[in-house]
């Protein structure tokens, strides 16, 4: 079965089993190699092939075909929504989360939030009944969105994931929240709507206070992705928990957030005191998790870098 998901570019299903594999024997030096091809490949089909041209130079794969003047929403193809969902799964799944599925009734409703939003050029979870092109569908897809903002279809899912500006990461943990599976999604010339508010997958709580959710998470994880703060959530009391974290065994220095609760799991935010971009292919960050009770949970984070 792991070969057939390989050869059937299911690579996502492949680098899942991969893991399960690593557990029994992670010593194994083969397990390893293979583990890192999968990454890069994955990295191809998932991630980089999901970008969405909007470069004068060549064909646009997106142009919004609104008009925020007339209150014409336009409309996303489905290739580009396809695209926006597939680099959402990317994420999730190789945090070990469940894949979400984009509804077109959503994806309508959040197309109509993000024409308002464009019309008025405010971002808002409350939307105002005296807002050019206001809606009831698009006030509701309003309130249960991530909403940004400079940054539309796919890039905007990254902004979201990266999370830059906000210190208890909350758009980064409703990316990652375990519950969610029907999300929508909408974008205008500047504004993006994504429903990921969402609570409709079976709540298997037990699970999660187990299982851990991280980013970056364990395994091979391209370079790119170790934005600025680093997360690691649990369905369990996260308060008095501490943080240490080592690079090719030599101690790194952090700062840990006060956690902050109302954003998808309980969640610990910190931000390293290290250069990411000077990190090269096989570095390893070995981090250690150890909640009130000395509960302790350990993960390495293993660097690739690779430009396809």
């Amino acid at each position: 079965m792991f070969n057939n998901y390989i050869i059937e570019g299911e690579l996502l299903k492949a680098s899942q089993i991969l893991k399960v594999e690593k557990l029994k024997d992670p010593s194994d030096v083969k397990l390893d190699q293979l583990e890192l091809a999968i990454g890069k490949e994955n990295f191809k089909l998932n991630y980089y092939n999901t970008r969405i041209n909007s470069s004068s130079t060549a064909p646009k794969d997106y142009e919004w075909d609104g008009n925020s003047k007339l209150c014409m929403q336009g409309l996303v193809p489905n290739t580009v929504q396809q695209k926006v969902e597939n680099r959402i799964n990317y994420f999730r799944v190789n945090a070990g989360v469940p894949p979400i599925y984009l509804d077109s009734q959503l994806n309508d409703w959040c197309q109509r939030a993000a024409l308002s939003m464009e019309s008025n050029n405010k971002l808002s979870h409350e939307m105002p009944k005296i807002w050019t092109c206001y809606s009831a569908e698009a006030a509701e897809a309003a309130k249960y969105s991530l909403l940004t903002q400079n940054a539309t279809t796919t890039l905007a899912i990254t902004s979201f994931l990266a999370d830059q500006t906000h210190p208890t990461l909350g758009n980064r943990r409703w990316m990652l929240y375990p519950f969610s599976m029907i999300w929508g999604h909408g974008s205008t010339k500047s504004k993006c709507v994504l429903w990921a508010l969402d609570n409709s997958r079976p709540r298997d709580t037990l699970y999660w206070s187990a299982n851990f959710i991280a980013w970056p998470y364990a395994g091979y994880v391209h370079k790119m992705f170790l934005f600025k703060k680093w997360s690691f959530s649990l369905y369990a009391d996260l308060n008095e928990a501490t943080v240490s974290m080592t690079l090719n065994k030599v101690p790194i220095k952090l700062k840990l957030e006060n956690a902050v609760q109302g954003y998808g799991l309980p969640t610990l935010v910190w931000t390293p005191d290290f250069n990411a971009t000077a990190l090269k292919e096989g570095d390893k960050i070995d981090v250690t998790v150890k909640l009130k009770g000395n509960k302790t949970y350990y993960y390495t984070v293993k660097i690739f870098d690779y430009q396809p």
